[in-house]
């Protein structure tokens, strides 16, 4: 017992260690655009400094309610943006955080599992696993938080919030291994939190989307399996994807925004390199036996054109894939979906009930307006 209670701590304090050294390495990389919010240059970022969109967002993270944003509490909008992680869960859910699904200590690869406290259906429940966005530089797995927990609330589902290395961290391909080798944890440990190793959706938003698109299109392709993790005998396969707001071809950086986001990601430019561009570009992976997909965009996005999402429809209905829904929102921006938002999620739900438990469940995929 001595040397298991040696063993716990040792364990501990490598995770609070490595935790502590992601904070400080968050906080050597957003002091530069915190002090530039520092107007007046008194050492301190006020709420009155900044502009008032900026300003309503920095003030759910202003804990101390000093109406000052310190550097702390701006890395924690950096990774949290919308204070998702210090919202209570509903009362059927319950969460187990900061899981390893690597083999390292680092945080960002590191997944959270809800689950239902009261399950409504028997055996193995379904998995949701997400991936967040954030121009694969920024924000975290708490992104899933909300959404995730409504989802698991029913007692139907058990959510999965994928971390990532980041692009200031590693460039591409270290994302999309990442994402696979917390797949194939999923599946190492379904006896362990009730996970049904067969009913695996990725969900993914922007940047999120993008790496679950081309994890769905390649499924079982050895080459881009990546060796990250302990499990790596396990499948990575998924059996359905939602997509919401995926950039799909990186030879063509796009808007400013964009291009710098990409740039990060390859370590380059698409020009600079041309493969790592192109095995980051899911729209060419699309085959006939790609699984069941639900796309879903605002034609207003002013940093993911519409188009990417037109295109990947478009290519996966030419080769034959066998579910292909797109859901667009009229007016909608980069998740900014108005009144559609609730519509949106209701839909994904249907989509989920349709290949999970009843495949003649109806996903109606008319236009809908902002």
């Amino acid at each position: 017992m001595k040397m298991l209670r040696l063993g716990m701590f040792s364990l501990a304090a490598l995770f609070v260690s490595a935790t502590a050294h992601a904070q400080s390495a968050d906080e050597a990389r957003l002091k530069p655009a915190w002090q530039a919010l520092d107007k007046n240059h008194d050492g301190k970022v006020t709420l009155d400094e900044v502009p008032p969109m900026l300003a309503y967002a920095l003030k759910l993270h202003d804990f101390d309610k000093d109406g000052a944003i310190s550097l702390a509490e701006y890395v924690d909008f950096d990774v949290d943006p919308n204070a998702e992680g210090h919202t209570p869960l509903p009362a059927n859910v319950k969460m187990a955080a900061n899981l390893a699904y690597a083999g390292t200590a680092d945080p960002r690869q590191a997944l959270d599992v809800y689950l239902p406290k009261q399950p409504s259906v028997r055996g193995p429940l379904p998995v949701i696993a997400y991936i967040h966005g954030g121009g694969w530089s920024t924000g975290s797995r708490i992104l899933g938080r909300n959404l995730l927990a409504k989802m698991v609330d029913g007692g139907r589902y058990a959510g999965v919030s994928i971390g990532y290395r980041l692009s200031w961290q590693a460039t591409w391909p270290a994302q999309i291994d990442d994402a696979k080798a917390a797949i194939r944890w999923i599946r190492a440990h379904a006896r362990e939190y009730n996970f049904d190793p067969d009913r695996i959706c990725l969900f993914g938003v922007s940047s999120g989307a993008h790496m679950a698109v081309k994890v769905g299109l390649t499924n079982g392709v050895a080459a881009d399996e990546g060796k990250v993790g302990p499990n790596l005998k396990q499948s990575s396969r998924v059996q359905c994807v939602i997509d919401e707001l995926g950039p799909m071809d990186l030879r063509n950086s796009g808007p400013a925004g964009a291009s710098n986001s990409i740039t990060q990601l390859l370590g380059g430019t698409s020009t600079e390199k041309p493969e790592l561009a192109r095995s980051a570009s899911p729209i060419l992976d699309v085959h006939a036996k790609a699984p069941p997909f639900l796309i879903i965009a605002g034609n207003k996005d002013p940093f993911v054109p519409y188009q990417q999402s037109v295109a990947l429809d478009e290519a996966l209905r030419k080769a034959g894939a066998p579910v292909v829904l797109f859901q667009t929102v009229d007016g909608g921006g980069h998740g900014d979906f108005g009144a559609a938002r609730t519509v949106v999620e209701d839909r994904m739900v249907m989509f989920l009930e349709r290949n999970f438990y009843d495949h003649s469940t109806p996903t109606p995929t008319d236009t809908l307006h902002k």
